[in-house]
């Protein structure tokens, strides 16, 4: 007869054996009195062990117990599963993310969209086209909500006398009849497509055009004002010219002073009496064209063959002067150089961060000194932890902050209730905020549209910027009320929060991720408030 071994036996007491081989061993012990009293010893000895051991040691603490050693197919399958996931994780990974989202991203980038100038363009457009009547009926609007409003307090006042009643109605209708409109002071002109002053037209007033396309031959004896995309002068102009756009070109004389902006700005045999001031990319002033005074130029590239009468003052990427100045050239740029025959009647002050960044031809003339201002080519940042200036900074926006919460909370003291809750409450606050944040602008130009929405526009941006401020307040009264675990304290409580605010946001690295977190769980926390507050009313 086979006993039952030790490790059997051991395994038996701990439930170790598979379901048959335990059936077998029961069966064994109930016919072995040898098998019994080992089996015998060693349940005593495991119960032994478990007391002493408890009550030995503060803490629970149980016996290994046996485990069955893992076969060979087993171990074979976990390792094939285990490829599986990992081939799993790298397939998914590579799908969604370098198929799917980097293939979104360069969709989306691919999309066209358009510059600075055509959008302020399109607006100044429509603008110019829709907003006197935009404008003209908001103020009609207005006045008929204050007259009907008037009148029906006087009807109510007196409304047992259908003569007072009928008199106030007869008396507003003629009111908003009789509302003057807006009269235009000057010539404005307006298209979608192409506008044209020919060069037999005088225009004797002040010319304001706008269109995709504008030329000007004509003689215009006081200002013009001109947006659009393609911009072409070749008249004369006795003001000032003011003009916008994508594409500007000037070749006639103008007797006030230049303000222009666009991508490309070219002067061809022009003549401007006063001052030149213009911004843009590309600007090129050829070798007839004359500025009487000042020229002021920012961009990115500037080459100028023209006469300027005083001082010319460059800001850009990269300035070539070929023709002459008839005082100081004072420059700001990358690369200057002074080509040909260039002549500087007085000084050149040159400023560049790039030491070899001033270049002279031999012909080139500067009569005055030249002072140059060379920077280093990166200046090292300034480590702000180490800086007065920072921690007064953060201690006024800590104090202007308290005072705030302070006032908001003697305002409105239901906010002392407002709690993060459960994850889940803290997730779906978030949730909330986020969309808020995101749609509040949308909603708010969307509204500004409408000629009636305006006003709803202007109040949605206000109440976004402010419930952007009093996100982190918000989320400071919460973070005070944890640490000090009593409201009772609620100012002490509101200043210990927002310290950890502060220090939170200012950590290097993750500070911007402490702010990002703090202003959308705050303001899902204000949206959320303020719903069940306006339900409850």
């Amino acid at each position: 007869m086979t006993h039952l071994s030790q490790l059997e036996l051991s395994m038996y007491v701990d439930g170790a054996l598979a379901e048959g081989e335990r059936l077998e061993a029961q069966q064994h012990l109930e016919s072995c009195p040898q098998c019994q009293a080992a089996y015998a010893a060693l349940l005593q000895e495991s119960r032994v062990l478990q007391t002493t051991i408890r009550e030995d040691i503060s803490y629970d603490f149980e016996i290994p117990q046996f485990k069955r050693p893992v076969s060979l197919s087993s171990f074979a399958m976990a390792n094939i599963a285990t490829g599986l996931v990992i081939w799993l994780v790298q397939f998914l990974w590579k799908t969604l993310f370098g198929e799917l989202v980097m293939n979104t991203a360069a969709k989306i980038t691919s999309i066209y969209m358009p510059n600075a100038y055509a959008i302020a363009n399109a607006t100044l457009l429509f603008l110019l086209k829709e907003g006197t009547v935009m404008f003209d009926a908001y103020k009609t609007y207005v006045l008929a909500c204050v007259v009907t409003i008037t009148l029906l307090g006087i009807a109510f006042m007196w409304r047992r006398s259908r003569a007072t009643l009928s008199l106030c109605l007869i008396v507003g209708a003629t009111g908003l009849m009789g509302t003057p409109t807006s009269a235009v002071a000057l010539d404005l002109r307006q298209s979608e497509g192409v506008i044209t002053v020919s060069a037999s037209e005088t225009v004797n007033d002040t010319l304001l055009v706008a269109a995709e396309t504008v030329r000007v031959e004509g003689t215009i004896t006081g200002d013009l004002i001109v947006f659009g995309q393609n911009i072409s002068v070749v008249g004369n102009i006795g003001g000032n010219l003011i003009a916008f756009g994508e594409s500007i070109n000037v070749q006639g004389a103008v007797g006030g002073s230049i303000i222009a902006g666009g991508r490309t700005f070219t002067m061809d045999d022009a003549i401007v009496d006063n001052n030149l001031w213009i911004g843009g990319e590309l600007i090129t002033l050829d070798a007839t064209s004359t500025i009487g005074q000042n020229a002021v130029i920012a961009t990115r590239r500037l080459a100028m063959d023209g006469t300027v009468g005083l001082d010319l003052y460059a800001f850009g990427e990269s300035i070539e002067v070929r023709g002459s100045v008839g005082q100081d050239f004072n420059s700001f740029a990358n690369q200057t150089r002074l080509l040909g025959d260039a002549a500087i009647a007085g000084d050149l002050n040159w400023h560049s961060s790039n030491p070899d960044g001033l270049q002279r031809d031999a012909t080139s003339i500067v009569s005055g000194a030249i002072e140059a201002d060379t920077l280093p080519d990166a200046l090292a940042p300034e480590n702000k932890y180490l800086t007065a200036q920072f921690y007064l900074w953060e201690a006024a926006k800590l104090i202007s902050a308290f005072i705030v919460g302070l006032a908001i909370l003697w305002l409105v003291p239901a906010l002392k209730t407002l709690s993060l809750g459960s994850a889940g409450e803290s997730f779906k606050s978030a949730g909330i905020g986020l969309v808020a944040i995101i749609c509040m602008p949308i909603a708010g130009v969307l509204s500004a549209i409408t000629l009636i929405g305006l006003p709803f526009s202007f109040a949605i941006f206000i109440a976004w910027l402010v419930a952007l401020y009093l996100a982190s307040i918000v989320i400071a009264m919460i973070i005070g009320d944890l640490l000090l675990g009593e409201k009772n304290h609620q100012n002490l409580s509101l200043l210990a929060g927002l310290t950890v605010v502060a220090v939170a946001v200012n950590v290097p690295l993750i500070g911007a991720i402490f702010g990002s977190v703090f202003t959308i769980l705050g303001f899902g926390l204000l949206v959320r408030f303020t719903i069940r507050t306006l339900s409850v009313d």
